[in-house]
């Protein structure tokens, strides 16, 4: 093999070994990962279940390994709720667990939340008490492609000017 071959076979095993690397780095850890927005949620009383859907705009949770963010805004925009912090996922008890490090209503700071969680396909559905209710709620992930579109199709920042 002459040292160009042998260089350039090198070379090549190399890049592939990096390649596999970066991309192993970049696959989620578990499947909650990545960015969702609510679907329904519903508080659920001793005596009567109030669906709370229609009451907000834009929600979102986006995950990583480690983290969540969360923020949600009225229909009318007057009012923005937001919060996060670590997070526990274990799906092979179905337990999901917030550790509430910040929030918009200070009630809820330093606060960790229980619920039981399951992702069904592109669904992710947990229920757990907060406070006199449980809190059921639905998400749907957000589909990367789906969200860079949007984000091409929108406006530039400053446009017209």
């Amino acid at each position: 093999m002459s040292p160009l071959t042998r260089r350039t076979l090198y070379l090549s095993v190399a890049l592939l070994v990096w390649t596999v690397g970066n991309a192993m780095a970049q696959l989620p850890s578990n499947n909650l990962e990545g960015t969702w927005r609510m679907i329904s949620q519903e508080r659920v009383y001793p005596d009567s279940t109030v669906d709370t859907s229609e009451e907000w705009g834009a929600n979102y949770k986006i995950l990583n390994s480690t983290h969540f963010a969360w923020g949600r805004e009225t229909k009318d925009g007057e009012e923005v709720l937001a919060g996060g912090g670590r997070y526990e996922y274990h799906p092979d008890r179905n337990i999901y667990v917030e550790h509430i490090e910040y929030h918009s209503s200070p009630g809820f700071q330093d606060v960790s939340l229980r619920f039981e969680a399951r992702v069904e396909g592109n669904r992710w559905i947990h229920v757990g008490d907060v406070g006199s209710y449980k809190l059921r709620e639905v998400w749907e992930r957000v589909d990367p492609k789906e969200a860079e579109q949007e984000t091409e199709n929108a406006s530039p920042v400053g446009a017209g000017n």
